[in-house]
């Protein structure tokens, strides 16, 4: 119940280019804690689609600030991208998806 994994449509196929995880509840409150637990423990994760209002051309140019887009900055705020690749084994998926549950009872 603490994260929401991508969507996938029966209908489509992905590239599975990231693989965000969206925090729910009291969880999304703990993105930073959990990105720090999952680095020290050697996984990649990373965090993506920083809103484009917020990146310095965009604030400085058009005078956007934080409070502008509220969903697009819920979304960033929730969102942690777990690493993909062709060579990540089985065991490697075990072991990120081990670290992120025990990351977010804590």
């Amino acid at each position: 119940d603490a994260i929401v994994i991508p969507y996938q449509a029966p209908f489509s196929d992905s590239s599975y280019h990231l693989y965000p995880v969206t925090f729910t509840g009291d969880a999304s409150n703990r993105r930073r804690e959990v990105f720090e637990t999952m680095r020290i423990a050697g996984i990649g994760v990373q965090v993506h689609y920083i809103p484009v209002h917020l990146q310095p051309y965009y604030a400085r140019t058009h005078g956007f600030a934080m409070g502008d887009f509220p969903v697009a900055e819920s979304y960033y705020e929730r969102c942690l991208s777990l690493p993909i690749y062709p060579d990540l084994s089985r065991k490697e998926q075990e072991y990120v998806i081990s670290i992120l549950l025990k990351a977010i009872e804590c």
